[in-house]
């Protein structure tokens, strides 16, 4: 299975009649931490696309850079019983991306979007266009709107 690129994502922003320009960068954007760097922004605007399986069905979650989800939440208000990261394999299979590069948009197969509110701190955030070096801007309700998420709250500091 070929993965996908930003020539899905530049599709998708097309089909909704955007011209939203993804930035290609030299180095690596695969976290939230390079990704910043380039960028020269906070972590907290970058958007990380982490796909969860929820008894066993994939989510997508949209979280702030400096954040993590929390789990426990996440069951609670998803009222499963079980909630676990997806490994590399089930990310590439069920969003067409590598971990690293995936979008909040433009998956292979449709899953229910969540977006923490924790990136609502921010006028511009920085979500993956694709690959794990491209990047693309965007505002909470842009995206809340295109990547049709429900805003929850799940977000939990990060450890240091």
């Amino acid at each position: 299975m070929e993965p996908f690129g930003e020539i899905e994502v530049r599709e998708f922003f097309a089909s909704h009649g955007l011209e939203t320009e993804i930035h290609t960068f030299a180095d690596s954007t695969e976290n939230a931490f390079l990704a910043a760097q380039a960028l020269e922004v906070e972590v907290g605007q970058i958007v990380k696309s982490v796909i969860f399986l929820a008894d066993g069905d994939p989510v997508l979650v949209l979280m702030s850079g400096d954040m993590n989800v929390d789990t426990k939440k996440l069951k609670k208000l998803l009222e499963v019983k079980k909630v676990r990261m997806a490994d590399a394999e089930t990310v590439l299979k069920v969003s067409g991306y590598p971990v690293g590069a995936v979008p909040p948009v433009a998956h292979r197969q449709a899953m229910p979007t969540y977006m923490d509110e924790s990136l609502n701190r921010f006028s511009k955030i920085y979500p993956a266009g694709g690959t794990t070096k491209n990047m693309f801007a965007t505002t909470f309700a842009e995206l809340s709107r295109l990547s049709k998420a429900k805003i929850i709250s799940v977000a939990a500091p990060k450890k240091q």
